[in-house]
């Protein structure tokens, strides 16, 4: 079924997207074999007879097996009652940790936590490149990291990365409206990672797209009886971010006077030459030059 969309009509090359390198430091994690202080607070808390009071510990490390708070060791206080202390949990890198007073009223003047800590060991990095990108592109890196990875997980990603962005994959923005029963179809059963296939006529567009984000309005629209009768009709609106499934570029779009990219060896590719780094530009010292400008749409 073909459906129409409406403006605005947002298009972009990809360019901007392009991944050709990736590079992440992982830290490597050991647990230590012995308990050790992970988190000390030297805060005074005073608490009436009956009264309790909840401390975030977080410590500056990971950490796991964590022991019950100890009064004497890790609960300091005085006063006429006892410290009755629990905690939330006892892996991560913080827990919450409940004091209670009980028989009397007490002064606490320190708190302390004790565990197993899972402090950084070494640091590894991991790197991948592809390098036909990089000869056709530049350098271009990914700026993220990942948290929480470890070394294999971490190469699996900088794959999936190079896979998907080491050659440009175009995005495009376009808006639905429910004009009819099966618009308002599509706009309320489309999804995150639906594959639609969009065509524009102007632009020479014909390809399929992955839906990445979707983003729904209602609008207030007055028509003749509404506007007469002080009523207005609500119009529902979605607009979806796409982006394209793949892109076959080929490595030698034509060139005048380059032996192996003239007449029967150069492709006539024109969404390739798009490339803004090296368009035909008049006037330009280097791209407004033949064997150097290419000629774009």
């Amino acid at each position: 079924m073909a459906l129409s969309f409406i403006d605005p009509f947002g298009y972009s090359h990809g360019w901007r997207d392009i991944v050709n390198t990736v590079s992440f430091d992982i830290d490597e994690r050991r647990p230590d074999t012995g308990w050790s202080v992970v988190w000390q607070s030297d805060d005074s808390i005073s608490l009436a007879i009956g009264q309790s009071a909840t401390i975030q510990a977080k410590a500056s490390d990971p950490f796991m097996d964590a022991l019950d708070l100890v009064a004497g060791t890790d609960v300091i206080f005085n006063g006429p009652g006892t410290v009755l202390a629990s905690i939330s949990r006892r892996s991560g890198q913080s827990t919450t940790i409940t004091v209670l007073a009980a028989g009397g009223a007490v002064s606490i003047s320190h708190l302390q936590l004790r565990a197993r800590s899972v402090p950084v060991a070494r640091t590894v990095k991991v790197s991948a490149d592809d390098s036909v990108s990089i000869q056709r592109h530049g350098l271009r890196s990914y700026p993220d990291d990942v948290p929480w990875a470890n070394q294999n997980d971490a190469y699996a990603i900088t794959l999936l990365l190079l896979a998907h962005y080491a050659q440009r994959r175009p995005t495009v923005q376009l808006r639905l409206v429910s004009s009819d029963d099966e618009h308002m179809m599509q706009i309320l059963t489309r999804t995150i990672s639906d594959l639609i296939t969009i065509a524009h006529a102007e632009l020479g567009l014909a390809a399929d797209f992955h839906i990445e984000s979707i983003e729904h309005s209602i609008a207030r629209m007055p028509g003749e009886e509404e506007a007469v009768s002080g009523c207005e009709k609500r119009v529902h609106y979605v607009t979806l971010g796409c982006e394209r499934t793949g892109l076959s570029i080929p490595a030698n779009p034509f060139t005048f006077d380059v032996p192996g990219l003239g007449f029967d060896d150069g492709v006539f590719d024109p969404t390739a030459a798009d490339n803004p780094d090296n368009v035909f530009i008049f006037d330009h010292p280097s791209q407004g030059a033949f064997d150097i400008g290419r000629f774009g749409t």
